[in-house]
């Protein structure tokens, strides 16, 4: 990968133009966010708040209770669920030894962490590329280079220190180890880090399904269950048999009543906010109310349903081979699934993975017009982080609104990260109809 982008560095005066922008962009970005996090962890009042460490601050706060064998989770009203903690007890537990590290050592050293995933997702995708033997969409990655370093759902995971960037690394690897068929590494790569923390992300999971490997299918839901539940069990254990099943007890009924008693934003708001899910969007325009709710789950049905009808396909004439024997078909369902995942969720903030996606679609893309279309959809997502960052350096404070919406930020207004889902999902549908499961492949 380095070879690669040496020569385009050598070849290519637009490319070193773009790098150099993209990386005084960076020091600028992380001066700002230095500043901010001296102030946060200095308690100054200048520190907007909620706009730094917010999550990992939750992560902390949720380890803390682990310890003292506390309620980790919400009970009654979810008013201020943004800032509760939402994921399993095993998480918690797996968070614990942060707390040895004072937070002006933890946080930097979270923000390196952070960096250092998303560049080992880039060249991850560089090696995948390369071995399934994706010329296009390799020089696609180098080329778009300067895009990953200003892509803003990457920027904003380093400023609230969520995990969505560390949990698309693990989806790339898990994606990884699903085309190699490596069971043992999808079997931890689901099992014990997917399903405790996000298990929205184990979306890859039907991947050997869909291309006929059954058996590889059953052992690696199997193993996964069983791996989920020594994980579960050694929670349980460790934080006490009485605690930790009422915690996996309170777990499951906060997901259960989530969607039903989230703070939904409603007409009566001054704008749509940064859940940019299709529920929030049906509400927010049409009104909260559970006919509305219905219309937003049967818009949610009618967008997966072409999903569905390609995946029978395949089911119905299975093709039973790996995914590296068939790395465009296997690359656009593994990404079908991620998109369908977040089509489905209630609440939808980033799509981290989506700068891999779009590097995959523009390096493998033959009609230049949709080539030109995804641009313009994905451009103002991935810039958005650039916006916000000279709106706030132009006018301060004042462009902060609650102290977490930028009012220059298009994403404030509009549910453009789920135009962007949509549009790569009908895109990669468009060209997984044109397979046909019966022909060699």
């Amino acid at each position: 990968m380095m070879t690669d982008i040496r020569t385009q560095w050598t070849s290519s005066k637009t490319f070193r133009v773009l790098v150099i922008l993209a990386l005084v962009y960076t020091v600028l970005r992380m001066g700002i966010q230095a500043i901010l996090l001296v102030d946060m962890t200095s308690a100054s009042v200048s520190a907007p708040e909620g706009q730094v460490a917010s999550d990992l601050d939750i992560y902390v706060n949720a380890a803390r209770h682990f310890l003292a064998r506390e309620d980790l989770y919400l009970k009654g009203t979810l008013e201020h669920l943004e800032t509760h903690y939402p994921y399993s007890p095993a998480f918690a537990l797996m968070f614990m030894p942060i707390l040895l590290l004072p937070m002006p050592v933890l946080v930097p050293l979270d923000v390196l962490f952070h960096i250092a995933a998303y560049v080992l997702m880039y060249i991850y995708w560089g090696k995948i590329f390369k071995r399934l033997q994706l010329t296009s969409a390799s020089h696609a990655l180098v080329n778009l280079l300067p895009l990953w370093v200003v892509f803003s759902a990457f920027w904003d995971d380093v400023a609230y220190l969520n995990i969505y960037i560390i949990m698309a690394l693990v989806a790339t690897l898990f994606i990884n180890a699903l085309l190699e068929e490596n069971l043992g590494w999808a079997i931890f790569w689901l099992g014990v880090i997917i399903l405790p923390i996000k298990p929205q992300w184990a979306f890859a999971a039907a991947l050997p399904l869909l291309l006929g490997r059954y058996k590889f299918f059953i052992r690696l839901i199997v193993g996964s269950a069983i791996a989920y539940l020594l994980v579960a069990g050694a929670t349980i254990l460790i934080g006490g048999v009485g605690y930790g099943v009422q915690q996996y007890t309170d777990y499951i009924a906060f997901l259960a009543r989530l969607s039903r008693d989230f703070p939904w934003r409603g007409p009566d708001k001054p704008f749509l906010g940064y859940n940019h899910s299709i529920v929030q969007t049906v509400v927010y325009f049409f009104g909260i109310s559970p006919t509305m709710m219905k219309v937003a789950t049967l818009v949610k049905l009618l967008l997966l349903a072409p999903l569905g009808i390609v995946s029978l396909r395949y089911l119905i004439y299975p093709l039973n081979k790996r995914g590296d024997e068939v790395p465009r078909l296997a690359l656009d369902f593994a990404f079908a699934l991620y998109l369908g995942a977040f089509i489905w969720l209630d609440m939808v903030w980033e799509i981290s993975l989506g700068i891999a996606i779009f590097t995959y679609l523009i390096g493998t893309l033959e009609d230049k017009r949709i080539v030109n279309f995804l641009w313009v959809v994905f451009v103002p997502y991935a810039f958005a982080d650039i916006v916000r960052l000279f709106s706030y350096i132009i006018f301060g404070d004042a462009i902060l609104y609650d102290g977490s919406y930028v009012l220059t930020d298009i994403l404030t207004y509009l549910p453009w990260i789920m135009v962007v889902l949509l549009s790569f999902y009908a895109v990669i549908l468009w060209r997984l109809n044109k397979f046909n499961p019966q022909e060699p492949v």
